[in-house]
């Protein structure tokens, strides 16, 4: 019994959170976006987790906040780990679920950054206001966001020096997109890339490939 308990599923989804400092929200995200640690589900559709479940994900949690890496990269190392351990058959191909959040208050120039980042194979959050694309940082974990400095609530460059504030997502490339000539502000709040509007497609997938392979850009315009 001793000997197999760590993959007794016992632990509910709030407690995993408790144990592990990690919300819930990011929890269930991680679950649904990279698939390698999924709990058991109760007959009503509750999840449970295993000791082994809570310590990879503290594993994670670890590699994220002290060692710096995207959850993507936390994940890929993880998966890495499980296939050596003989828990995974094979490596999973996480490259698909590479994403990128667009924080854009004007709806056309949302639509058009989402269509052209879609057509690289991209997932692409839409935020509206800087407040959302805040906690929407810190909870989804994107891997590059595309910031405009006009936000409802918050504008981007205080957005951007929050972002760069916080070790939850201090990591993650910033290119801000702006109407405003305002690179040097923009460089200043800590974006690694500062690109001036209209939109320029080749411009936009070119800097924003370069932060994706690297984690980070040039601090160019």
């Amino acid at each position: 019994m001793g000997k197999d308990e760590p993959a007794i599923p016992i632990y509910s989804i709030n407690a995993v959170s408790d144990m592990t400092d990690v919300p819930v929200t990011t929890l269930r995200f991680w679950e649904k976006r990279y698939g390698l640690i999924k709990p058991v589900r109760t007959e009503g559709g509750h999840r449970l987790y295993s000791r082994e479940d809570v310590e990879r994900i503290k594993w994670l949690s670890d590699k994220i906040e002290k060692e710096g890496l995207r959850a993507r990269e936390a994940h890929m190392l993880l998966a890495r780990k499980l296939v050596e351990e003989g828990t995974l058959a094979k490596e999973p191909d996480l490259r698909s679920a590479i994403m990128i959040m667009v924080a854009e208050k004007d709806p056309f120039t949302a639509d058009l950054e989402e269509y052209f980042l879609k057509q690289e194979g991209y997932d692409v959050l839409i935020v509206r206001d800087g407040a959302k694309a805040v906690s929407e940082a810190e909870e989804k974990q994107p891997d590059l966001i595309i910031l405009d400095i006009i936000l409802p609530g918050l504008n981007g460059l205080k957005v951007c020096k929050r972002l760069k504030d916080n070790g939850k997502t201090a990591h993650i490339p910033v290119i801000v997109f702006s109407m405003l000539n305002a690179r040097d502000r923009a460089l200043a709040a800590g974006a690694d890339a500062f690109l001036l509007k209209p939109i320029d497609k080749t411009r936009l997938i070119e800097i924003a490939k370069n932060m994706l392979l690297t984690g980070t850009a040039e601090r160019t315009n």
